[in-house]
């Protein structure tokens, strides 16, 4: 190979972009910390986690009990955490086990799974659509601009009678709110300080703004808290110490919780506590109810109140209320904070509502246990082993090459474009988290890699009448690219659909492969051959053995 050939290869667009992204991905892990020290995140596997325990609220056969399993896996898989490990422990506890290379992972898989799941749409006190009503591969996110004055908005289908009691709860109810809640409590009390009832009780700046007197918020607070048979009594916490004294406040059962923040007092909660309820202590953030203007009778409604579950209150437009069934439904929510924080907020908020609809609601009541870390299942050895590994495979496709084609000028550009595309798969995945099913998939993706450049090189080997070089090249890749293809929509089921967590990892990293294969490492390797077959000297060098 002669040097101007060498510099041909070196210069062609299609090569250049190939080296700059693997010296930009190797310098990526470099600058945050190496390969070992957080340029890229091990899963549990290999660096440890932290375990969270889910408590059941009473014991469950195992029937029910896998049922939860596989929920929580289906929430962990839409909410896009792709390594969680749910492990079912006797028949009233659940342990989850996430990464502990992203702190905020923790924090993300806590918020989902502190939900029961119990998703419903109330108007005017009556259930019009419930959580068991919707189909839940239709749960899906779609475009606020699209509905005017939100931030988020999560889409999903109902089932034939879901639409028909829908149709029938909400005929003649145009204009009033349709209040969206996920986990609403039923058997509890919301004692709330007025300080939090009207701290977001100015809506709108200068000659638009207005404000809601205290005795129109708690009209609000009750009207969104009602519900027939189920209604959640508020209290005012500047007079519940009367309450208490004349002895009108009672738990309903020995059950009963009381939703109050936790900065109110301690005399309070003692004297609450006394009487048999169970505190469910909120921050003051989420006690504060969220008012918007509404065209109801009292003007405003309450649009979102964290504490109590109330994700969003929509009014019902007077052409959705006149009886007729529709099947698409959407629920939409605002988001909190400026710029950045409440696009983050945005999205962490639909991704929940999605996580909980496509899982469902959980057959019993749960509670979250204390966070604990745990050791690494496989450790620090086994992850030298699997690198050891792709290192080893490298070393053997270098032989079986170098047995087959004898060439020097043909085996390095193949191992060397292999190296690039592992490079390219550990920056990215690692990016995320490099559990054992995405190790394996980086390790099956060098095969397919060398498979594809094998095709390329036997393809301009051919003896043909036509022997132009293009045309050769157009037929290899009418096989590599009908191959990815297939292989691509072989895995989206998996990734799209199952809900296995613990495969997610391989289809992830196998689907990645083929695409940077087709897209960028492909067509790199067929320049590199094709300035080599073009030069009379490497062709003549070059033999097969059959």
């Amino acid at each position: 190979m002669t040097e101007n050939v060498v510099i041909d290869i070196l210069t062609d667009k299609r090569v250049l972009l190939l080296i700059l992204l693997t010296l930009g991905a190797v310098g990526w892990i470099f600058i945050n910390g190496g390969p070992f020290n957080g340029g890229l995140k091990f899963g549990i596997d290999f660096s440890g986690g932290v375990r969270i325990p889910i408590l059941l609220e009473q014991a469950v056969d195992p029937v029910t009990m896998q049922e939860m399993v596989d929920n929580i896996k289906t929430r962990a898989s839409a909410f896009g955490l792709s390594e969680v490990k749910v492990t079912p422990v006797g028949d009233s506890q659940i342990f989850v086990e996430v990464s502990k290379a992203n702190p905020q992972l923790v924090t993300d898989i806590e918020r989902i799974l502190s939900k029961q799941g119990v998703y419903q749409g109330i108007v005017d006190g009556k259930v019009a659509v419930s959580g068991d009503s919707l189909y839940p591969d239709t749960v899906r996110r779609d475009n606020p601009a699209y509905y005017g004055g939100v931030d988020w908005v999560v889409a999903f289908s109902l089932t034939s009678d879901g639409q028909k009691h829908f149709s029938e709860v909400v005929r003649g109810k145009g204009n009033f709110p349709l209040y969206m809640y996920l986990d609403r409590p039923t058997n509890a009390i919301v004692v709330i300080s007025k300080e939090d009832l009207l701290a977001q009780s100015t809506i709108g700046t200068g000659i638009n703004q207005q404000n809601i007197t205290e005795e129109q918020a708690i009209k609000l607070v009750i009207s969104a808290l009602n519900l027939e048979g189920h209604s959640v009594p508020i209290y005012l916490e500047e007079g519940i110490s009367e309450q208490i004294e004349s002895d009108t406040l009672k738990p309903f059962d020995e059950n009963t919780a009381v939703i109050i923040s936790k900065n109110s007092s301690e005399k309070i909660k003692g004297q609450l506590t006394s009487l048999g309820f169970k505190l469910k202590e909120k921050s003051s953030a989420d006690m504060q109810p969220v008012y918007a203007v509404s065209g109801t009778n009292l003007g405003f409604v309450v649009n979102r109140w964290d504490a109590l579950g109330l994700k969003s209150a929509p009014i019902l437009s007077p052409s959705i209320a006149n009886g007729a069934p529709s099947q698409s439904y959407v629920i939409t929510g605002a988001a909190r904070g400026k710029g950045n924080e409440k696009i983050a907020d945005a999205d962490l908020s639909a991704r929940e509502i999605m996580s909980v609809l496509k899982g469902g609601a959980l057959p019993v009541q749960i509670s979250l246990g204390s966070v604990q870390e745990v050791p690494a299942k496989l450790g620090q050895e086994v992850l030298n082993l699997s690198l050891l590994g792709l290192v080893f495979s490298v070393i053997c496709i270098a032989v079986m090459l170098s047995l087959r084609y004898r060439e020097p000028s043909v085996v390095l550009p193949i191992v060397l474009t292999s190296i690039s595309e592992i490079i390219l798969l550990l920056a990215i995945i690692g990016s995320f988290s490099i559990d054992l099913a995405a190790m394996a998939g980086i390790i099956a993706t060098v095969g397919i890699s060398v498979d594809a450049q094998i095709v390329i090189t036997d393809e301009l080997l051919k003896k043909r009448e036509d022997d132009d070089i293009q045309h050769k090249l157009d037929g290899a890749f009418h096989i590599i690219v009908t191959n990815a293809t297939v292989a691509i929509v072989a895995m989206l089921p998996l990734l799209l659909f199952s809900g296995l967590v613990e495969i997610i990892g391989f289809a992830t990293t196998t689907v990645i492969g083929y695409i940077l294969g087709v897209s960028i490492s492909r067509p790199a390797y067929a320049t590199v051959a094709k300035k080599l077959f073009v030069s009379k000297k490497a062709h003549e060098k070059v033999a097969v053995v059959q």
